[in-house]
């Protein structure tokens, strides 16, 4: 679980429910009756607590934390190659483009076009989403704080 410092305000947390979504700042607010602005102070002080700057790795971080469930998934786990499983992966552990691409295998300019085709094929609506899918499919662990995840794979398996 997780410690103090990492541990979610309610009203940290129902933003994290939202942002697990996919959903945009001016969506969470809508769905929650606060302002924008609100949001976006919650969601910094997730980046805080959890050193991370990426909206795909907080909300790798509070799913992984158990202080989130993921999203309902849209279906069984599609099957990834191995290659978009470290894309998913390095989504997950890295904020930087470049940091993504190093540990995904792939040229920095590439990261963008292989994270829209991964969120296509996925059905997710964006890299965000793409990361509470990967936990509801049990594609990402729940290690611990700082975004590392397990070596399992979901139903779809990895090729």
């Amino acid at each position: 679980m997780s410690t103090d410092f990492t541990r979610l305000t309610p009203a940290e947390r129902r933003v994290a429910e939202q942002l697990v979504l996919g959903l945009s700042n001016t969506e969470i607010a809508a769905g929650l009756g606060i302002s924008p602005g609100t949001v976006a102070g919650h969601l910094g002080s997730i980046a805080r607590r959890f050193h991370l700057s990426a909206r795909p790795r907080r909300a790798h971080a509070v799913l992984a934390s158990g202080q989130v469930d993921p999203p309902p998934a849209p279906g069984p786990a599609p099957e990834l190659t191995t290659a978009e499983t470290m894309l998913l992966q390095a989504i997950t552990a890295h904020d930087e483009t470049h940091e993504i691409a190093r540990a995904a295998g792939i040229a920095d300019a590439s990261v963008g076009p292989h994270v829209r085709d991964l969120v296509e094929k996925t059905g997710a609506k964006n890299a965000t989403h793409l990361v509470g899918l990967g936990h509801a499919w049990n594609l990402l662990g729940t290690g611990d704080r700082y975004g590392h995840f397990s070596d399992r794979v979901g139903a779809g398996g990895v090729r």
